[in-house]
């Protein structure tokens, strides 16, 4: 009888998560994955620079949650304005997607990881696109 339980729970959390998150696509998954490298990366930059700071970590995961919350956002509008077709969900995967690389590259390089120099420049092309051009640091990135 346990299993019932179980699957059924699995079942119910299942259903909410794909209502709320829209479908899982690949987009999706390579957005988790630039997060989880992007979490990684910023511990390491933290103890490479001997700066880890826990309150610093709680605001930069704050942070990532709140993706979660315009990724619901998008996905509702989608629902209400083009009938579940994923348009301002993809637009915004696309956005975060650029947003995580371009701060991963920007840990990387602040601990002296060499890069190449196409990635740094596609990935600022990509932000560059988004809505805050005006913050694209350069030097951070080791860019010429």
């Amino acid at each position: 009888m346990n299993m019932v339980k179980i699957q059924t729970l699995c079942g119910l959390l299942g259903i909410s998560f794909s209502f709320i998150f829209g479908a899982w696509t690949p987009l999706l998954a390579v957005l988790v994955v630039m997060t989880s490298l992007d979490i990684i990366t910023g511990i390491s930059k933290g103890f490479y620079n001997k700066k880890l700071r826990s309150r610093k970590m709680s605001q930069g995961m704050t942070r990532k949650a709140m993706i979660g919350v315009v990724i619901i956002l998008a996905n509702m509008l989608d629902i209400v304005l083009f009938a579940g077709v994923p348009v301002a969900k993809t637009g915004t995967l696309f956005f975060y997607i650029a947003m995580e690389g371009l701060s991963i590259i920007e840990n990387l390089a602040q601990m002296n990881v060499p890069l190449p120099t196409f990635i740094k420049k596609y990935l600022l092309v990509l932000k560059q696109k988004g809505e805050n051009p005006n913050e694209i640091n350069n030097e951070k990135l080791n860019i010429k």
